[in-house]
């Protein structure tokens, strides 16, 4: 792996692609409760791994516009988001690099403004459930299109054993005719050539946009990529999905 700058780096909160409005993100990581259980026959203190949690907190640029981050960031409302905030950040565009993704409650919204400075604003997301899960991008920041498509695989060189999870962004979609839905399918091989579903999730046009995280299970082979499936006589969708592996 290589060092990489913070240059190619996008937010994406629940089906928005807020990357135009945010200019800092801090914080985007997990901490485990370390619970003290030092016995009397030791020198040194003994500790068990408690509960996980874990945060990210990202700083914008104050945009009232629709669909922008005081919109998305205040549900519309002008209050706090209640419901679930699914958080994913591509750290590079390229299919492979990584990412992280949270499934959250915003905690926190604030504006600032200083003399001669534009307006300012942050958000905290906490950790509801799940803890923040690093792992690599299937598709280079969002893809586009208008037809069935396979995505680019990644090799991670070995299997593993023990599922993971996956989380998808779609940013714009359309359907029309047959059953007016695309299915977003995470796949995996052992040869690159023969591919399997380890996990699919069926979107329709009425469901607009709009984000969610899906656990699996059991092996996963060395080699993955996402297919989406148009199952609709015309259609178009823009989304980004990012899986881990446990």
């Amino acid at each position: 792996m290589a060092k990489v700058t913070g240059l190619n780096v996008r937010l994406y909160v629940e089906g928005y692609d807020l990357s135009g409005d945010a200019n800092a993100i801090s914080g985007m990581g997990y901490s485990n409760d370390l619970l003290d259980v030092t016995t009397l026959d030791v020198s040194a203190r003994k500790r068990l791994v408690g509960i996980v949690d874990g945060e990210i907190g990202v700083e914008a640029w104050f945009d009232n516009a629709a669909g922008k981050q005081h919109a998305v960031w205040t549900s519309n409302s002008g209050k706090l988001p209640t419901a679930d905030q699914d958080v994913l950040i591509p750290m590079g565009s390229s299919v492979g690099d990584a990412a992280v993704g949270l499934v959250s409650k915003e905690g926190t919204y604030s504006v600032t403004n200083s003399l001669g400075s534009a307006l300012a604003a942050s958000a905290t997301f906490t950790a509801n459930g799940s803890a923040p899960e690093f792992g690599i991008m299937l598709t280079s920041f969002t893809d586009s299109i208008t037809a069935s498509t396979s995505g680019t695989s990644v090799d991670n060189s070995a299997s593993s054993s023990s599922g993971g999870s996956w989380y998808y962004q779609i940013t714009a979609l359309s359907a029309v005719g047959g059953n007016a839905r695309w299915v977003l399918n995470v796949q995996h091989s052992t040869n690159d050539s023969s591919w399997t579903d380890v996990s699919s999730a069926t979107v329709t046009a009425s469901d607009g946009i709009g984000a969610a995280r899906t656990e699996f299970t059991g092996t996963v082979n060395r080699y993955l990529r996402q297919r989406v499936v148009l199952d609709a006589s015309s259609g178009s969708i823009t989304y980004a999905i990012m899986s881990n592996r446990i």
